[in-house]
């Protein structure tokens, strides 16, 4: 059995790092599905670790970002989460832990400072994106790890795009609430009376880039969720398939 995956290269030409995110040949990566862990050994094979070298996020479109150790390793792998403590992030400093989330049109953001060696990687839907996860990531990194943003490199992984992306006035109302009117116009174009077309990578950028992390350390994707094939493999969309069980996983490590 072979996971089929595609790496972050910006990143990856680091040498340091690894980088992931799966197609719809692999869709079970939650605890609960079937073939979840059966997924995870064949993975983790690929990559020459177990799945005791690997942390999953409990996902909840929070804020929460949780700093884990090589003691995590396993969590939401090997053993199940505590559904009242949600995260959607994970930052670690330890080397051959592999971090993992999974989307289905949200966007994956992966963090990697060189300098402190920290990795992180974050879940970020709409939800997360108008509440700033990845300012709340940025500044845990810099708050435990000493990390200066300007160090750090952040790739955004393939989600849905703002042609796909169609959402109501009640998400635009969420984010003018803490956008502000120059951005809101970056971020939203009007599709008709009802329907706005929102550009989650657009708006995940502008706060990475007013925390500190600079525009040739942002490294953003053209590949669509809901739309685009990469060498024939189709990614993982709640939007096109309605599906809640099929995920794509996206994960980042650092090798030692």
């Amino acid at each position: 059995m072979t996971i089929k995956y595609f790496p972050i290269p910006e990143l990856e030409a680091t040498g340091k790092i690894k980088t992931l995110f799966t197609t719809t040949n692999d869709i079970a990566w939650n605890f609960e599905d079937d073939n979840a862990r059966e997924n995870y050994i064949a993975l983790g094979a690929q990559l020459g670790i177990s799945p005791q070298d690997m942390v999953k996020t409990k996902q909840k479109h929070t804020d929460k970002i949780k700093i884990v150790t090589r003691q995590n390793g396993g969590d939401g792998i090997l053993r199940a989460l505590d559904e009242n403590d949600p995260y959607d992030g994970l930052i670690t400093n330890e080397k051959n832990l592999l971090l993992c989330t999974v989307e289905a049109d949200c966007v994956p953001v992966y963090f990697y400072d060189p300098v402190k060696e920290v990795i992180a990687m974050v879940h970020s839907g709409w939800k997360g994106t108008v509440q700033k996860i990845s300012e709340v990531a940025i500044q845990k990194m810099r708050g435990t790890f000493d990390c200066n943003p300007a160090d750090i490199k952040a790739a955004i992984g393939p989600h849905i795009c703002s042609d796909c992306y169609e959402v109501g006035q009640d998400v635009f109302d969420e984010f003018a609430r803490v956008y502000g009117k120059d951005d809101m116009q970056k971020i939203f174009h009007r599709k008709n009376e009802e329907k706005y077309l929102l550009n989650l990578q657009e708006a995940v950028k502008l706060t990475l880039l007013k925390n500190g992390i600079t525009e040739k350390n942002i490294f953003t994707t053209t590949t669509c969720t809901y739309h685009s094939q990469i060498q024939g493999h189709s990614l993982c969309s709640y939007r096109r398939t309605k599906s809640a069980t099929q995920r794509m996983l996206t994960a980042i490590m650092m090798y030692e």
